[in-house]
């Protein structure tokens, strides 16, 4: 009596959610499934929006899937699914005592985080010169007193020494040799005599900056080679634009002839050597050492210049050599180099600049005898020795001052985000359950793929009845594999940057290619314990191995690297070599901060009970849920949930849910760090971290007679530290909260295909012969009432060589001429395109049919560097975008009907809902850049879609023809272009094979306009997808098919085409990615 009381209840649709089955019990992910194979095909199609707290991650979620049963023993199942996500996420968490450091940033003094502040990248010189720590008030205040103590006996031992060297004429050369400090910031220009604080002195001259209001105006020592030892290390002295340029003076403050230098400024655009603005140099002599006010002039025109020397900077003309002065710079007493027009250290808005300076030869009334003058040398070295031991424990010392800072206890922690950018994740399975006697065997497979994650998994489940049906036992193993990149790796940097030297010094980490596997075992027993009662438990153990670890957390550690270790850092600003691998084994992306480092095992248990208890008085039933979960790195959590299924009149069931969690952190786990773990693990994801949980949500449903049935619902979640079972640390820095809004749509297509017996035949013959896949708006229906669904997909592909007009161009013609006035760095490689759509067609009377087409775009695009390009690739390796595009609306009129032809007139619309403001950085900033116009998801205008299609058919044969267009109805979208307005023409003819298949031919002419305007915000112009020239053209195509139309069986009714397309002659507008093909697919299921 229990069986058939259950059976009469999972039967009766109004109590179908008492679900006693056990089939239905499962937790999410574990599957024990019955013996009771579906009956009818049916398909469900899904929304989601889901949206943090504070305007952070953001994810757009479709899910599609169907179900087809196989007589009474096998059923499959396909489903595919798509998440769009973009938005802020956390990155890493800091003390909050070092998010308040003083630092000056082109020379304003204001208050930062030492970690974003000092890791412009990682290298020697981002790290630790004027770019990095060197430029914090904490490392002034111990350095700059430092620095004028040791200076002043330094110079004054100078001094002393040079009072044994008489006047004599002598020659000579300043090679810089000597330099003992990465940078030098002393003023050169405001004393006529004697050697300034923070100066380069070598043989009686004094080298420094021109003077200005930047504290932070410093030069460059940069390694140019080896002494005859293979050890000892060379230097020049570098300038680029964060500084005043090179003042070089007399320390006695006397005249001297300046004969040649080695000028090293070739054109360059890739760090870390970055030498593109265009431009020139100005070598000034003038006819006083002293010369006070040269960063308030305009760096040219001045009463004391004596001589003057201008060298160009342009890609076409830059200096590299050995450079001879003229007569006019004889008797000189000063020489100031620097860039046109930038006669301070203020960083000017525009491309970077940099020279090099070495070898300069001089001639002046100095010198003494040889004996004298090697004494003079022994001295200064021994003197220059000790400096540099004075400034390497000054420097130690000023990193210490800057980094360790003291952490008050319970000091509050602060969260630092970094942005998402605009990614999509796709993911198809097939799926399919086996019945045989009490036994049923599951199966699954797909791939999950993004732009950095690609995952192949697959399952396989096996379950048994006994007990007369009232129980259930199940096991199941499922094995994923996965390959990791990371995203950021191939992101290019600005070649704008601020860059030090040829060698400079960065770790070089390879890029991230990592893998992962897991394999999952599960165990599953149900047991219906009364006609209302039903029990199940589950266990499982998963073993996760390989890369764990999150590819894009960073974690804040003191003492990873040590002052002494910066030093060394330090020191390789100018080009010394760096073992980073000695410093430290752990990643390093800033200033104390590193990616972090999970163990790369991981085992995973967990124990799952639920009991559903349907109450007839109610016609209700209750869900509760408890799961135990525990692994090996500490985590062990609680979940507890409670689902009401409550039925209502007129088909309508509402579910409310409450959901509580708790977790424990991991033992690695920690929001920052202020001493290395023996281990090497280190994480501060919250994720990790131990907080509670509480969601709630509801949702709606409503069975429509068709087999329909509709769904919405709302979740909120609030994550909150206190909520932890047994309290724990305060990790509320981490609370955050989001909710999700979804609905869905289920189609019961057996149901809908049966209720009318001859109805799928009915509407095959109304409908007419089957179309090409590729052609839109073919049809139209002739019952009033009639209904029609169907899922339209298309790919399309270009790539190979670049093409002008009807020919091939090679990458060299591009260089100057596909990119308007600008020279093109790139060229796109491949460029993909997926469409997905939704028909849905109404028949309200015979003549007229209403269509609504929404669609989701996603598109992907490979970039290539032209060879020889001298400009700046703003746009990388490529670009990826998805997310809804826009969405048709038409009207169809019939015009001409009789048995075997078939005229009507489409008038259409398209509403701009796809966006076209898609950014490189994925964000909704009017500072991020847009991506150029073929990857952009919408056209931003109203446009019009007329359409005018003839059909006919004749036994076994059909044809047809169809004329299209589209019509912008404005001239500009908010962004201040439209796409042109296109036409189409096409004709096809179709034989059928057999009484269920068809194969067609088409031919197809289409003509695309030009592009009007062009964007009117931040957009890169550096490749041919950039310009609007390049956009539009004729194109000449011939298409092959296949349609299916199953006549009988549970798939009545539905309709399959493909249709691949294939270019035979194009003629492009200006330079385009030469096309490769199309594939169109659809399905359709009228009722």
């Amino acid at each position: 009596m229990a069986v058939v009381a259950a059976v009469a209840v999972i039967n009766d649709k109004h109590k179908a959610l008492a679900a006693l089955t056990s089939a239905a019990l499962a937790l999410p992910g574990l599957q024990a499934q019955g013996a009771t194979p579906a009956a009818q095909a049916e398909a469900n199609f899904q929304y989601g929006h889901y949206q943090e707290s504070d305007n952070r991650m953001a994810v757009d979620v479709y899910h599609a899937d169907f179900t087809v049963p196989y007589k009474d023993t096998l059923e499959l199942s396909f489903s595919i699914d798509r998440d769009t996500y973009s938005g802020a996420t956390p990155a890493f968490s800091m003390p909050a005592a070092m998010a308040n450091q003083l630092n000056y940033d082109d020379g304003v003094l204001s208050l930062v985080d030492i970690v974003s502040a000092a890791s412009a990248g990682v290298s020697a010189a981002t790290l630790t010169t004027p770019a990095g720590l060197n430029n914090f008030q904490a490392f002034k205040d111990v350095y700059d007193p430092g620095q004028a103590q040791i200076l002043s006996t330094i110079n004054a031992l100078k001094d002393q020494a040079g009072l044994s060297i008489a006047p004599s004429p002598s020659n000579g050369t300043l090679n810089f040799d000597g330099m003992s400090q990465a940078a030098y910031g002393g003023h050169a220009n405001i004393a006529a005599t004697g050697i300034c604080a923070d100066c380069y002195a070598e043989s009686g001259f004094v080298m420094g900056v021109v003077s200005d209001a930047n504290p932070t105006n410093h030069l460059h020592q940069e390694q140019n080679d080896f002494a005859a030892d293979g050890v000892t290390e060379l230097y020049e002295v570098a300038y680029h634009n964060d500084s005043s340029g090179i003042y070089i003076r007399a320390q006695d403050g006397q005249a001297f002839d300046l004969k040649s230098m080695r000028f090293s400024a070739p054109w360059s655009t890739s760090s870390p050597f970055v030498n593109r603005r265009a431009g020139a140099w100005e070598i000034l002599g003038f006819s006083q050492a002293q010369n006070l006010s040269l960063s308030s002039g305009d760096g040219t025109n001045y009463a004391t210049r004596a001589a003057y020397k201008s060298v160009n900077n342009t890609s076409a003309d830059s200096f590299n050599g050995i450079m001879v002065l003229g007569n006019d710079f004889k008797n000189i007493y000063a020489v100031w180099i620097h860039f046109i027009g930038e006669p301070d250290s203020f960083i000017t808005a525009g491309s970077a600049y940099k020279m090099r300076l070495d070898d300069v030869s001089y001639s002046r009334l100095t010198g003494a005898d040889a004996a004298t003058i090697a004494q003079y040398n022994q001295q200064v070295s021994a003197i220059n020795a000790t400096q540099a031991n004075l400034f390497q424990q000054l420097v130690i010392d000023a990193y210490r001052n800057v980094l360790n800072r003291m952490i008050p206890p319970m000091s509050s922690i602060v969260q630092k985000y970094q942005q998402q950018p605009l990614e999509t994740r796709t993911m198809p399975t097939f799926s399919g359950k086996y019945y045989f006697d009490d036994n049923t065997l599951a199966f699954s497979g797909g791939m999950s793929e993004e732009p950095d994650f690609i995952s192949n998994f697959g399952s396989v489940t096996l379950s048994h009845e006994f007990n007369n049906k009232l129980s259930t036992v199940s096991a199941g193993y499922n094995i994923s594999s996965n390959q990791i990149t990371r995203s950021t790796d191939a992101a290019h940097g600005a070649a704008d940057e601020h860059t030090h030297g040829d060698n400079d010094n960065s770790p070089n980490y390879q890029a991230l290619n990592e893998t992962s596997a897991s394999h999952g075992f599960n165990l599953g027993f149900s047991q219906i314990l009364s006609k209302n009662t039903l029990f199940h438990s589950s266990a499982s153990y998963t073993r996760q191995n390989g890369y764990l670890s999150n590819p894009y957390k960073y974690v804040y550690i003191r003492g990873e690297v040590t002052p002494e270790e910066y030093y060394q850092i330090y020191q390789g600003s100018n080009g010394a070599p760096i073992n980073w691998n000695a410093i430290t084994k752990l990643e390093m992306v800033g200033t104390e901060l590193f990616r972090e480092v999970r163990p790369d095992l991981r085992n995973q248990w967990s124990i799952a009970n639920r009991i559903n208890q349907y109450i007839p008085s109610l016609d209700a039933s209750v869900h509760f849920d408890y799961r135990f979960y525990a692994d090996d790195w500490g985590v062990n959590s609680h979940t507890a949930e409670l689902k009401w299924y409550q039925s209502l009149p007129m088909g309508i069931t509402v579910t409310p849910s409450f959901r509580y969690y708790s977790q424990s952190q991991a033992e690695f786990f920690a929001p920052y760090f202020l001493a290395p773990r023996a281990d090497g693990h280190y994480s501060s994801d919250f994720r990790l971290a131990d907080f509670g949980a509480l969601s709630g949500g509801i949702t709606f449903s409503k069975q429509f007679n068709k087999g329909v049935t509709l769904d919405a619902g709302f979740e909120y979640y609030t994550r909150q530290s206190g909520l932890k079972l047994g309290g724990g640390l305060d990790n509320s820095y981490a609370d955050y909260s989001y909710y999700m809004v979804h609905g869905g749509l289920n189609v019961n297509l057996s149901a809908l295909s049966s209720q009318s017996g001859e109805h799928a035949h009915h509407l095959h013959h109304n409908h007419g012969a089957p179309l090409p896949a590729g052609v839109m708006f073919g049809h139209m229906m002739n019952t009033p009432g009639e209904l029609m669904v169907g899922y339209r997909y298309a790919y399309t592909n270009q790539t190979g060589g670049m093409q002008f007009g009807s020919g091939t161009v090679d990458d060299a013609s591009l260089l100057n001429s596909a990119c308007g006035n600008y020279q093109c760095a790139s060229r796109p490689s491949e460029m993909s395109m997926n469409m997905h759509m939704l028909d849905i067609m109404y028949a309200p009377t015979d003549w007229l049919n209403l269509m609504l087409m929404p669609q989701i775009m996603d598109m992907k695009m490979s970039l290539s560097n032209i060879p020889g390009s001298t400009a700046s690739n703003e746009h990388g390796s490529g670009h990826s975008s998805g997310g809804l595009g826009d969405t048709i609306m038409t009207a169809m009129f019939k015009a001409f009907d009789t048995s075997n032809h078939h005229l009507h007139v489409g008038l259409g619309v398209s509403a701009p809902t796809g966006s076209n403001e898609v950014t490189v950085d994925g964000q909704d900033s009017l500072t991020s850049q847009v991506q150029d116009y073929g990857m952009q998801l919408g056209s931003g205008t109203w446009d019009f879609r007329p359409s005018l299609t003839y059909t006919g058919q004749f036994a076994d044969w059909s044809w047809g023809a169809q004329m299209s267009g589209i019509k912008r109805m404005q001239d500009r979208n908010r962004v201040g272009y439209a796409l042109g307005d296109a036409f189409q023409s096409t004709a096809w003819g179709s034989y059928k094979v057999l009484n269920w298949l068809s194969t067609s031919l088409r031919g197809i002419y289409s003509e695309q306009g030009a592009i009007k305007g062009q964007f009117n915000r931040s957009h890169s112009l550096s490749s041919t997808v950039d310009h609007t020239g390049n956009y539009g053209g004729r194109f000449w195509d011939i298409g092959l098919g296949l349609n299916a139309t199953l006549p009988d069986g549970p798939l009545a009714g539905h309709n399959f085409s493909i249709e691949w397309l294939q270019p035979i002659a194009d003629d492009f507008n200006g330079h385009q990615l030469e096309r490769e093909g199309t594939l169109n697919a659809t399905w359709t299921f009228g009722f």
